[in-house]
C-alpha cells in the first residue's frame, strides 16, 4: 500500500566538510597514551553527539588548568585564539588541529591586514566561538558587527578590511557591507561565507517551500540549525525542531502529505537514521488508518 506520507530528506544533510575533518582528527587524536582526548568547550554543537564522544573518552574541559602535561588537545573547527595554543604548547600539551579550513583562511585574512594597516572588521556574531577566534588573530582593535544598525554607527575609516563568520547571512552581509563601504575610503572585503552552508541554506528553502511540514534535526545551542528553523518559519510552513527522534511527536502529522527533513552541519548520520526511521514509521502508521 502507497504512503500517505511522503519523506523528502534534503540533500544537505549532515556533517559538513569542516565537522567531518574534525570528528576525523578526533579519531587520529584518540591515540594518546591514555586514551583521553581534550576539547576546549564542546568540539561541535549537538549535545547527543558530545555525549557520545564522551563516553568514548573525549572530555571537554573549560580551561587548560584542566589538563595535564602531556594531554592532547584537539581544537574545535571553530577555532581558538593563538595565545591558548602558546599558552598549551609551554605546558607541553599536544595540539590536533581540527579547525576548520574555511575558517582558517579568515584568520589569515584578518592577519594580513594588520600587515597592511587596515583595521580588522567581522561581521558576525561576537559570542560565536568562530568570531572569538578569528578576532584573536586580528589584534587588539578589531571590530565586531552584526547588524546594519552597527555598521551605519561605525566612525570614517580611511583603510579596512572585512571577513564574514562562515555561517553568516549572505543577504544580511551584503547589506551591511554597502553600508559600510560608504563610510570606509579603501575597504578590501573577503567573501569568507561558507559555500556548502549556503547550499544547504538554499536546499532548505526549496524544500520548505513543497511540503507541508518540515523537520529540522540538530543541537538546539547550533547556531546554524537554529538559522535553518528561523528559515522555514519564515516561508509560513509548519516547522519543528527536534535534536533527537524521542522528541518527535506523531500528532505533528496529522492531516500532513509531504514531511521535508533538513539538518544543522554538526548533526551526525546516526541522529539522522533514527530520526528517518522513527518517521518511517509515523508514515506507515497513518497509512493504515
Amino acid at each position: 500500500m502507497k504512503r500517505r506520507i511522503e519523506i523528502i530528506r534534503s540533500p544537505h544533510a549532515g556533517y559538513c566538510f569542516g565537522v567531518k575533518r574534525a570528528m576525523r582528527l578526533i579519531g587520529q587524536g584518540s591515540g594518546s597514551p591514555d586514551g583521553i582526548v581534550y576539547t576546549l568547550g564542546d568540539v561541535i554543537h549537538n549535545p547527543p553527539e558530545v555525549a557520545r564522544l564522551r563516553a568514548k573518552g573525549v572530555r571537554p574541559v573549560s580551561s587548560l588548568d584542566e589538563m595535564p602535561a602531556g594531554a592532547t588537545l584537539v581544537l574545535r573547527a571553530h577555532g581558538v585564539h593563538p595565545d591558548l595554543v602558546r599558552d598549551a604548547e609551554r605546558r607541553g600539551i599536544r595540539i590536533v588541529d581540527a579547525t576548520c579550513p574555511f575558517v582558517q583562511r579568515s584568520q589569515q585574512f584578518v592577519r594580513k591586514f594588520q600587515d597592511e594597516s587596515r583595521r580588522a572588521i567581522i561581521i558576525g556574531d561576537r559570542g560565536h566561538p568562530e568570531v572569538r577566534s578569528i578576532a584573536g588573530h586580528a589584534g587588539a582593535d578589531v571590530i565586531i558587527m552584526k547588524t546594519i544598525e552597527e555598521a551605519e554607527t561605525l566612525e570614517p575609516l580611511e583603510r579596512a578590511g572585512i571577513v564574514i563568520q562562515t555561517t553568516f547571512s549572505r543577504p544580511e552581509a551584503e547589506r551591511i557591507i554597502q553600508v559600510l563601504e560608504r563610510t570606509i575610503g579603501d575597504a578590501r572585503v573577503h567573501d569568507t561565507i561558507c559555500q556548502a552552508t549556503e547550499a544547504r541554506r538554499d536546499a532548505t528553502l526549496e524544500l520548505a517551500r513543497r511540503v507541508d511540514l518540515m523537520l529540522v534535526v540538530g543541537g538546539r545551542n547550533s547556531s546554524n540549525t537554529n538559522g535553518l528553523y528561523q528559515l522555514c518559519v519564515a516561508v509560513g510552513v509548519l516547522t519543528k525542531f527536534v535534536e533527537t527522534a524521542d522528541e518527535i511527536d506523531p500528532a505533528w502529522f496529522k492531516g500532513v502529505r509531504r514531511i521535508g527533513l533538513t539538518t544543522g552541519t554538526s548533526t551526525p548520520d546516526w541522529i539522522i537514521d533514527e530520526v528517518t526511521a522513527k518517521l518511517d514509521d509515523v508514515a506507515c502508521d497513518r497509512t493504515e488508518e
